[in-house]
């Protein structure tokens, strides 16, 4: 057993082997699924190549969780992965309904979706997802019932759900399409196996809270990320011949300019960005194969350093609001820089570095303003992860620095798609949570700014704590104080945005977990409108929180437009 005041454990078993053995959950604050066709695809893929290959095992990442009893785990990381493969489960246990697999349906249901809570006398479901979430998904992958009707899709989340599971159908469909249908249970079998003991992963657990977060921060396989960089420094030096001199140099400076920004792991995520400017949308792991494949002969070599050479300094630019490279550009783009910064959007950072590198001050001047707004609405959308964002991103910074793109205009159009438009974006920040401090006192002070009628609402104003504070309306810990509220209401809405505030040092140091009738009147006298208008409910409840990030939303879409 673990000691969970301690320890961490490691263990390497297939995907299916973690449903099967554990009862796991999503804390009711996680994100919602996030996958869409293109990452679950991806992941069918990966496995019916493994298995069409007879591999061994395909390794699938590290899932990171906290022991909350001794078989029940709170998932950190690995949400996506989990939910993806219980769907793919359900959908194969769904296509053998209704033939002669009783029992490998039975298998499925047991074993991998469905467990039995002794306690409670119940069936449950080995895997829930948050609170929002869990009601469709536990539909999906438990044994249909037929007095049970579909629930209704409401959110982003819940269309991705039913998507993985359409795509999930399908694939089980194809899977079989070629063989006689008395040979479906054995090939659909042979999935299942796969899944239960070679789609391997790394189940991580963690101790406590702080560990299992920082670990999820952090951990990435350093040695691999290393590595590509010195193969491609190794690669062009061979490319080179007579004229290494040149490249050893360009690599250097490059490196001794990246590394002015303080990490080491960075000179990987440059090249990769550099790579999507020039040749468009390319993966972490092809980094190295593309530079091979499109740098042939010393020219091509001492051509490609030069302008990484040239480029690393653009790329340290758009980290450092106060680099020189400012110099002579309007202010605005300083204090964009710090935007992005906060941010950090990751598959924005190729876009940014070729608008920076390619477009004149004027047209950066009326750029930068553009991507603050998409990315806000990216990240209240929950869409910075998934591909039919990268995808559009990578394309526009491959038009950019190819000079198919020259304005803002341009930009926008083509942009266009991968936008949230302004209805999307209003749904979405209706029921948007921040957990990030300086993220939420960010939208606020933008949001503040919006409704005091300022021109330029979405620029970063002070962070600073010893002046503003984020005040939480229905504190973290309560403490008996809001009996409005269930403990899962309260988990649910303390970082709701509509429950969050901003503060005066000064007034909020006496505030703590006070009922809100107490706090009232000092939200009243609160220079901050948006702040103040919060002492004009009679009392705080869900339904209040709703109604404030309501009038949020629309003054969103004042301080963020495109």
């Amino acid at each position: 057993m673990v000691d969970r005041q301690s320890r961490m454990a490691f263990e390497q078993l297939g995907l299916g082997s973690v449903l099967s053995r554990n009862r796991l959950f999503a804390p009711p604050n996680q994100r919602e699924y996030a996958w869409t066709d293109l990452e679950v695809s991806k992941l069918f893929q990966d496995l019916a190549r493994a298995i069409a290959d007879n591999e061994p095992g395909y390794f699938l990442g590290t899932i990171v969780t906290i022991p909350r009893s001794d078989d029940t785990l709170e998932v950190v990381d690995g949400q996506q992965r989990l939910a993806t493969t219980a769907i793919l489960l359900a959908a194969i246990r769904d296509y053998l309904v209704g033939s002669e697999e009783d029992l490998l349906v039975e298998s499925i249901n047991n074993d991998f979706l469905i467990g039995i809570d002794r306690s409670s006398r119940s069936r449950v479901a080995r895997l829930r997802l948050n609170v929002d979430d869990n009601e469709l998904f536990s539909w999906i992958i438990e044994p249909r019932d037929p007095d049970r009707s579909r629930p209704d899709a409401t959110k982003s989340s819940h269309h991705l759900l039913n998507g993985a599971y359409a795509e999930a159908r399908k694939h089980v469909r194809n899977t079989v399409s070629n063989l006689d249908p008395k040979d479906h249970g054995d090939q659909l079998d042979s999935w299942v196996s796969f899944i239960e003991h070679r789609a391997l992963i790394v189940l991580l657990r963690v101790s406590n809270d702080a560990n299992a977060y920082k670990m999820f921060e952090t951990l990435n396989d350093r040695g691999l990320r290393t590595s590509q960089a010195d193969l491609i420094k190794n690669y062009l030096f061979g490319q080179s011949g007579d004229r290494i001199q040149e490249v050893q140099n360009s690599w250097s400076y490059m490196r001794g300019t990246l590394e002015s920004l303080g990490d080491e792991n960075l000179t990987v995520d440059f090249l990769r960005h550099v790579l999507i400017a020039k040749r468009g949308h390319t993966r972490e792991a092809q980094v190295f194969d593309t530079v091979q494949r499109g740098v042939k002969g010393k020219q091509q070599a001492v051509r490609f350093a030069a302008e990484l050479e040239a480029l690393a300094t653009t790329y340290v630019a758009i980290f450092n609001p106060e680099h020189e490279q400012w110099n002579g550009y309007p202010d605005s783009s300083r204090r964009a820089i710090q935007v992005f910064n906060l941010l950090n959007i990751r598959p924005m950072r190729a876009l940014l570095l070729a608008v920076t590198a390619k477009l004149s001050p004027r047209e950066l001047a009326q750029t930068f303003p553009l991507l603050v707004s998409l990315g806000v609405r990216l990240l209240i959308a929950s869409s910075t992860r998934s591909g039919s964002v990268e995808l559009p991103l990578a394309d526009a910074a491959n038009d950019v620095y190819t000079g198919k793109i020259a304005t803002a205009c341009e930009l926008r159009k083509q942009l266009n798609g991968a936008t949230p438009t302004d209805e999307e974006f209003r749904s979405a920040f209706e029921s948007a949570r921040v957990s990030k401090g300086p993220l939420a006192r960010y939208y606020l002070r933008a949001l503040e700014e919006a409704a005091q009628g300022e021109a330029e609402p979405w620029f970063m104003p002070t962070q600073d704590p010893a002046v503003i504070n984020l005040e939480h309306i229905l504190p973290k810990k309560p403490e008996g104080n809001w009996p409005e509220f269930s403990d899962d209401e309260a988990a649910m809405y303390t970082s709701r945005l509509g429950n969050q505030a901003l503060m005066r040092a000064s007034d909020n140091s006496t505030l703590g977990s006070e009922g809100f009738s107490e706090k009232k009147e000092i939200y009243k006298n609160s220079p901050y409108r948006l702040t103040s208008q919060v002492a004009e409910f009679d009392n705080w409840s869900p339904t209040n929180i709703a109604t404030r990030q309501k009038t949020l939303a629309d003054l969103a879409l004042l301080a963020w437009p495109i």
